[in-house]
């Protein structure tokens, strides 16, 4: 029998674990059935498996901040053993004890979500891991990359290389194996990846050089102006953010962020009041509620690069959108949508805030997948 992790019984922020072996993902779930069961006096906490902290916190840190955003709640790590964190909520104004348990629920929904995507992530690696793992030890897999050439009457009069064919002397198998393997390489370039085929009139997109056949690339287009492969889009994307908001912009140089002393401060408010949902909304006609942000960047060269980055993207709609709060449950709402900003000054990137040394390279990033960048 599988020996099995053992909980020592006591306030849900203070468990301590005895190590044994078990499954991952066990321990996962075991951890977010814990989450449930915590009650009475630490309402304001939630335990989690470190895997799905540091996960969460790396891959999609605008959900946290959007989920602080609309809850007013800081998320601070109050406690730590060697395989769980205990979080703690706290409100960054005074909130009713219901308020905080909307966050709290929220939060959790968040981490169970976020498990969900770790073990999809996990499976995903695994597979990928094998079929490398295959091409490289496997000569026949080799042959599933070739499977086009001898159609196309680029086969070798030795019959070197095809299944079922003898080679010849065994010093020659290493050539073959060579051969068979640059044709593959050749094989993979001459490939579209819309069709599969052999690229027909041959286009190759301007920005990320990426080649397809011609037709299948103007057909691709018309459905998302974006290169399929990486994309990079060809054109403008104008989002469905609210029309009547306003983006202020102004600076402090008496602010000083963490790891950015030397600059002063750029502090950025956007301001949406009330209004009606327009065709390109989920819901025309239906009212929404107003809300005003405030997000903050150094004041140094690399910051004013992301704020004119921020300014194309306001302009083109994208920083926003219209939808349902994924925090509250609550439809019709202006939320984020997903071009990360740092809300708070300090308390690093679980606080949403500095220092945070990848945060300028990360979120042109995010702008880039929405086609915003410098050029």
């Amino acid at each position: 029998m599988t020996p099995r992790r053992s909980l020592h019984s006591g306030p849900c922020d203070h468990l301590c674990w005895r190590t044994l072996s078990h499954s991952c993902w066990d321990q996962v779930s075991f951890v977010l059935s814990r989450m449930a069961a915590c009650g009475g006096t630490q309402k304001n906490k939630v335990t989690v498996n470190k895997s799905i902290w540091d996960f969460l916190s790396k891959e999609a840190p605008s959900k946290l901040d959007q989920l602080s955003e609309e809850n007013k709640v800081r998320i601070l790590i109050d406690g730590e053993t060697p395989e769980i964190y205990v979080l703690r909520l706290s409100p960054e104004n005074h909130i009713t004890p219901n308020g905080l348990h909307v966050a709290r629920k929220a939060l959790k929904t968040l981490l169970k979500e976020t498990e969900k995507e770790l073990k999809k992530s996990h499976k995903q690696h695994q597979l990928t891991s094998c079929m490398t793992y295959g091409d490289k030890n496997n000569d026949h897999g080799g042959e599933l990359h070739i499977r086009n050439v001898y159609s196309r009457g680029q086969h070798s009069t030795s019959g070197r290389g095809i299944p079922g064919c003898s080679g010849g002397a065994s010093s020659s198998h290493g050539g073959s194996r060579d051969h068979r393997r640059d044709e593959a390489e050749d094989d993979r370039e001459n490939q579209c990846p819309i069709c599969l085929g052999e690229i027909q009139n041959i286009k190759t997109l301007e920005k990320c050089q990426h080649s397809f056949c011609e037709d299948c690339i103007t057909r691709a287009l018309q459905v998302k102006k974006a290169c399929p492969m990486c994309g990079r889009f060809y054109g403008q994307l104008v989002g469905n953010q609210p029309e009547n908001g306003r983006m202020l912009v102004s600076k402090d140089s008496g602010l000083l962020l963490p790891s950015y002393e030397k600059y002063g401060t750029i502090i950025i408010q956007y301001v949406f009041p009330p209004g009606i949902q327009g065709a390109e909304h989920p819901n025309p006609g239906v009212r929404y509620p107003g809300t005003t942000r405030v997000a903050y960047l150094p004041d140094c060269p690399e910051g004013n690069k992301v704020l004119t980055l921020f300014k194309k993207a306001f302009d083109q709609r994208l920083t926003f959108t219209i939808g349902t709060s994924m925090t509250t449950g609550r439809p019709n709402v202006i939320t984020w949508n997903d071009i990360h900003h740092k809300t708070n000054c300090t308390g690093g990137p679980q606080l949403f805030g500095y220092p945070d040394p990848t945060y300028l390279l990360r979120v042109q990033e995010e702008l880039r997948a929405k086609g915003i960048t410098a050029d």
